[in-house]
């Protein structure tokens, strides 16, 4: 039967593992410089060691030097030696004897010369010679084959980045060479004379094992197994389950002899000393005093301090001095959403979120531009917007249910511009003209299609046939209706929070007012991760209904950054404020928790590539 991990079950990291990755790369590097491309990389020449057991046949009554035996020779080639050792003949005197005893020690030497000149045996660790040795350090990089190296990184993929992740990448950093280092101490102290080789990362690794059982004791390791070719499968077993049985099987394996040639008392060194650590990190402290609040400060999006200006600026109606401030916001951060809106609003033009715009629209969240757009609401000038973007947004149909007329006034300003886009956008603006009835606008568009100079003979065709349909619905096919829960999953209200109340939140529109909601108003809540220009964006829906008689539901929707967590909860780092916040609204709301109470409470909360995909996840099917 063969058992062995495959992935740690819900596994995300908030940032790049750069250690992680690091270490690995300086592995990868040291076994292409010391295993792959040297043409001996142990320095063991197939020559001079074909040369000293051919000697030996001849002689078998000479002694080989231990060393040789142990150091440079697998369990089967010792037991070989051993039994071609015979007596000596009594017709070899003590001088000739000596005389090849002499000649067959000069090979081993000089086999063992070329054979310590290798990198391989000089970045190594060797017992034997003592403490001041290069070897505690480079022999964590150093591997046997490739599948010393693919097992070592495999296990420390499975670990390393989370811990990395938790702890931050210096502290992981500095943990993991000091687990290397613990591990190979613990193999030097079984046998400190010892001239065998060590190499590998399995000790460094271990530690990190080590660590992970404690410190993540309750993720979910996927195990798959495979007996003979008959059954094979996956099952789930939590994290301080999977390092007990392999620390269990280390330590047989070292108490039975049954794994000679592997450096097993290094495994169980390191697993302890990594155990140990996280044990003491956790116990006293240091990783909620030190260690987390360094880690959330590199992760956690914080707030720009001259938005806080703004929006205080705002509240008392100056809004000179919260455009400046705003103004301070992008020349540091062009992506800052709710500075690129607020400046466009209070100057009446969307130049300030163009180029957020432009960046979801290459990201492909359309559905999140569109609520954007809507957002600016009379700052969303369709004659100011660059022809591409503008195309973008009017062709995002479903995301753009919500708006109104504003695709056709986008398609309107593209032709007016009289752009390479130009013909393309009219003869849209026609179409969606005549499947909405208004022919005569749509014959306006088409006229004003024909008149644009240089246009390619595909477009015109395009042009003329739509002008001899005269606007009928059948030059216009409509599509079929979609399937049940196909379509717009929500319909989204996206506002700012303004205050939380004891029974309600107060929440700001796009509009300037302020609107109260009730909490045994909702429905339901839902929460979620969605990637966004900035790194990752929560997004919280306050559910006021799951429609009914064919409508969508429908939801308030309000984004991390315009929570304003840092003033309802100050001093309070941003995922536990968010926490706060979360609980103070589950607490009161009787509705549905979305993805369930149970992980919005425990702080999961599910991630998604584009708002598009939360939608569908949680509204596709939902209906109350």
């Amino acid at each position: 039967m063969l058992l062995f991990p495959v992935r740690v079950e819900d596994a995300e990291v908030d940032r790049v593992p750069a250690v992680s990755i690091g270490i690995a790369a300086a592995c990868a590097a040291a076994f292409l410089l010391t295993w792959v491309a040297p043409r001996n990389p142990d320095g063991m020449r197939a020559d001079g060691f074909r040369e000293i057991l051919r000697y030996y046949e001849e002689h078998p009554y000479l002694a080989v030097q231990p060393r040789f035996v142990y150091d440079y020779l697998r369990p089967e080639a010792r037991a070989t030696i051993e039994q071609m050792h015979e007596k000596a003949p009594v017709t070899v005197d003590e001088a000739t004897r000596a005389l090849e005893q002499t000649h067959l020690d000069s090979l081993i030497e000089d086999f063992a010369v070329a054979a310590e000149a290798s990198p391989m045996r000089r970045l190594g660790l060797v017992p034997a010679r003592g403490l001041l040795q290069p070897g505690w350090l480079t022999h964590m990089f150093l591997h046997f084959g490739w599948m010393h190296i693919l097992g070592n990184m495999f296990f420390f993929y499975l670990v390393g980045p989370l811990l990395e992740d938790l702890w931050g990448r210096r502290f992981f950093g500095a943990f993991y060479l000091a687990g290397g280092m613990m591990a190979a101490l613990a193999h030097f102290g079984i046998d400190p004379r010892s001239p065998v080789l060590m190499a590998g990362a399995s000790g460094a690794v271990a530690a990190c094992m080590g660590a992970f059982s404690y410190r993540c004791a309750s993720k979910r390791i996927r195990m798959a197994y495979m007996i003979g070719w008959v059954r094979r499968g996956t099952f789930l077993i939590p994290a301080w389950l999977w390092g007990g049985f392999w620390f269990a099987g280390e330590v047989f394996s070292l108490v039975s002899h049954s794994s000679e040639g592997v450096a097993v008392m290094a495994h169980i060194g390191g697993f302890l000393f990594g155990f140990g650590a996280a044990t003491l990190v956790d116990k006293s402290g240091y990783e909620a005093r030190a260690l987390a609040p360094a880690v959330q400060e590199k992760t956690t999006w914080t707030q720009h301090p001259s938005t806080e200006l703004a929006r205080a600026a705002l509240d008392r109606g100056d809004q000179r001095v919260a455009a400046e401030a705003y103004r301070t916001v992008l020349r540091e951060h062009p992506l800052d959403r709710e500075a690129a809106i607020g400046l466009a609003r209070i100057e009446q033009d969307p130049a300030p979120a163009i180029p957020l715009l432009q960046n979801l629209a290459v990201r492909g969240d359309l559905g999140q531009a569109w609520i954007m757009a809507l957002e600016l609401g009379s700052a969303f000038d369709p004659d100011r917007l660059p022809d591409k973007l503008a195309y973008q947004l009017a062709g995002a149909t479903e995301a753009a249910s919500d708006a109104g007329d504003l695709p056709a006034q986008l398609e309107a300003a593209i032709g007016r511009r009289k752009g390479p886009l130009a013909a393309k956008a009219l003869l849209r603006a026609a179409k969606r003209c005549f499947a909405a009835g208004r022919d005569g606008e749509g014959q306006a568009h088409l006229d004003a299609a024909r008149a644009l100079p240089d246009l390619a003979p595909g477009m015109l065709a395009q042009i003329d046939a739509a002008r001899g349909s005269g606007g009928r619905p059948a030059s216009v096919p409509s599509a079929p209706p979609p399937p049940d829960g196909a379509g717009r999953a929500v319909r989204v209200l996206a506002c700012r929070l303004v205050d939380l109340a004891e029974d309600a939140l107060h929440v700001g529109l796009a509009s300037g007012e302020t609107r109260r909601v009730d909490f045994n108003r909702l429905v339901g809540v839902a929460a979620g991760v969605v990637a966004s220009a900035q790194g990752a964006a929560i997004l919280t829906d306050f559910i006021v209904s799951w429609g009914a008689s064919g409508e969508v539901p429908a939801a308030i929707r309000i984004s991390g950054n315009q929570l304003g967590l840092s003033s309802l909860f100050p001093g309070v780092p941003a995922k536990e404020a968010y926490a706060k916040f979360l609980g103070h609204v589950l607490a009161r709301t009787a509705g549905t928790p979305l993805p369930s109470r149970e992980a919005l409470a425990k702080g999961e909360y599910p991630r998604f590539p584009t708002v598009d995909a939360l939608n569908a996840a949680f509204y596709r099917n939902a209906r109350g």
